[in-house]
C-alpha cells in the first residue's frame, strides 16, 4: 500500500463510520451532493475541522506529509472552500489536531511531525491566520490529540509514536512540559482519541494501532486503551482486536445505553495476508473494557 492510498484512507475514515451504525439508528436516509475538490499541499495525511476565524463557519486544516506544511481552508458556508494558504511545520506532518491551547478563546493548531520527531503548535489569531510555529520535542510523533488530560483547565497533548502515548502536560500559555511516555502495546499507532471511557469522569485514551501486515514481518494491528488517573499519568494498556489495520479511531454510544463504543476504521492489508478495508464497532462494557468487534463491509 503506498503512502498516498494510507494518507486518502485517513480521511476516508470519517466516512467510514457512518457504516458502522446500525441501521435502526438511522431515521433518514443519508445523501451527499456531488463532491468537490480543493488544492491542500502534497500528500495530506490527516483532516481536522474548526472555525478558525469566528464567523460560524466551518473551516478545515490538513496535515501534509510530503510538502512539510499545513494547508487552512477557510469555509464559505455552503460545502465551498476558499484557497487555502499553508502553514510551515515540521518534517513529515502526519495528523493535525485543534483546541484552544493557550486558553485564549481562539482555535490552535498541534502538529504531530514524524520526520523532525516533534510536535508544532501554531497559536490562532482569530481571523484563520496562526503565529509560526513553536516545536516541543516527541520523537516519531505520528498522531495528535488536545485535551485536558490532568483536572487543571489547561490542555495538554496526547502524541502516539512507536508504541507509546506521550503526553505533555500544558502551561496554559501554548507552552508545555516535557513528555511523559505510556506504553502502548501496539505498533504503528495512526490515531489517538481522548474520552472517558470508563465513567469515572477522567479522561482516557483509545489508540488505533495499524500494525504492520502491508509491511514485511506481518504484525497485525489492536486497538490500545489506557485508562487515565486523572494528574496525566494512564494505567497499563489494554488492548482489543479491532481488525486487520485500525487506522482511525473514534468514540461515540452507538447502541444508546450511555455507555461510550469505539469505532475503528481498518484500511485492509496487501499480499499474502490481504484483507479488505472495513469498519468495526467495540461495543462498551462502561469500565473501560469492550465486547468483540462486530465488523461491517464499508
Amino acid at each position: 500500500m503506498t503512502r498516498t492510498s494510507i494518507g486518502l484512507l485517513r480521511v476516508a475514515a470519517i466516512f467510514l463510520f457512518l457504516s458502522a451504525i446500525p441501521d435502526r439508528a438511522l431515521t433518514q436516509t443519508v445523501s451527499f451532493i456531488a463532491r468537490g475538490d480543493f488544492k491542500v499541499g502534497t500528500h495530506p495525511h490527516w483532516m481536522a475541522a474548526s472555525d478558525f476565524n469566528g464567523d460560524g463557519r466551518p473551516d478545515l486544516a490538513t496535515a501534509n506529509s510530503d510538502s512539510n506544511n499545513v494547508s487552512v481552508l477557510l469555509g464559505n458556508g455552503d460545502g465551498t472552500f476558499q484557497a487555502a494558504p499553508t502553514l510551515v511545520a515540521g518534517s513529515r506532518p502526519e495528523s493535525v489536531a485543534v483546541g484552544d491551547i493557550n486558553r485564549d478563546g481562539v482555535p490552535d493548531l498541534a502538529v504531530a511531525n514524524s520526520g523532525s520527531s516533534d510536535v508544532s503548535v501554531l497559536l490562532g489569531n482569530g481571523d484563520g491566520s496562526f503565529q509560526a510555529a513553536r516545536a516541543f520535542a516527541v520523537a516519531g510523533t505520528t498522531a495528535a490529540a488536545v485535551a485536558d488530560l490532568d483536572g487543571d483547565g489547561r490542555p495538554a497533548l496526547a502524541m502516539a509514536h512507536a508504541g507509546v502515548v506521550s503526553v505533555l502536560l500544558g502551561n496554559g500559555d501554548g507552552t508545555f512540559q516535557a513528555a511523559r511516555a505510556f506504553a502502548t502495546a501496539g505498533t504503528s499507532p495512526h490515531s489517538i482519541t481522548v474520552a472517558d471511557l470508563n465513567g469515572d469522569g477522567r479522561p482516557d485514551l483509545a489508540v488505533a494501532n495499524v500494525g504492520s501486515l502491508q509491511t514485511p514481518g506481518q504484525i497485525p494491528g489492536n486497538v490500545s486503551v489506557l485508562l487515565g488517573n486523572g494528574d496525566g499519568t494512564f494505567q497499563e494498556a489494554r488492548t482489543f482486536d479491532g481488525g486487520t489495520t485500525p487506522a482511525a479511531v473514534s468514540v461515540a454510544d452507538l447502541n444508546g445505553d450511555g455507555r461510550p463504543d469505539l469505532a475503528v476504521a481498518n484500511f485492509g492489508s496487501i499480499g499474502s495476508t490481504a484483507q479488505p478495508g472495513n469498519a468495526a464497532v467495540l461495543l462498551g462494557n462502561g469500565d473501560g473494557s469492550f465486547q468483540s468487534a462486530g465488523f461491517f463491509v464499508t
